[in-house]
């Protein structure tokens, strides 16, 4: 899974991490929390969401339930 930044000036996509697998389950742990789906979907959700708001920038992930998708969404 690709954790992306869109940017409009310059305008581009620029890919911030590769989030595999095995990965995001170390990342996660022992605690279980599977809530938001599949371990690399939990992880990227977190990490995007944490570096959103300490650049003060919107995040969305289009489509967490199916983490594969390249969906791509500019607010």
């Amino acid at each position: 899974m690709e954790l992306l930044a869109l940017t409009t000036d310059p305008s581009g996509e620029h890919r911030l991490a590769t989030i595999h697998g095995k990965r995001a389950e170390r990342y996660l742990g022992e605690e279980g929390d599977r809530t938001g789906g599949h371990p690399s979907a939990v992880a990227a959700d977190r990490c995007g969401r944490a570096l959103a708001a300490r650049l003060s920038v919107p995040f969305h992930f289009a489509c967490p339930d199916t983490p594969d998708e390249l969906a791509r969404w500019t607010g």
